[in-house]
């Protein structure tokens, strides 16, 4: 798991944990389950539309940047001896 948000390229797309490629995943996955059974376009097609799932994926990050103002994060934190853990409890964004 990565710790930072990443659009990713075309280059990188399969080998590197990318918001493109989660995109194209979640889209394969909403096809399944809209009982559409081809399989996902190949060659300049799928460039094309791995594209078009990577400028999602930049927008959605430069605009998550944009608006760091949007969320409210929650954490907790516990300290013990030498050693402090933490944890993310509630993200919310305001709509």
């Amino acid at each position: 798991m990565s710790d930072h948000l990443y659009g990713g390229t075309l280059f990188d797309f399969d080998t590197t944990d990318n918001m493109g490629k989660a995109i194209e995943d979640a889209y394969r996955q909403m096809r399944i389950s809209a009982g559409i059974t081809q399989p996902l376009p190949t060659g300049a097609d799928a460039q094309d539309m791995r594209i078009l799932f990577l400028a999602i994926a930049r927008g959605v990050i430069a605009h998550l940047v944009a608006h760091p103002e949007a969320f409210e994060v929650e954490v907790s934190l516990d300290v013990s001896g030498d050693e402090s853990h933490g944890s993310v409890n509630k993200i919310d964004s305001f709509t």
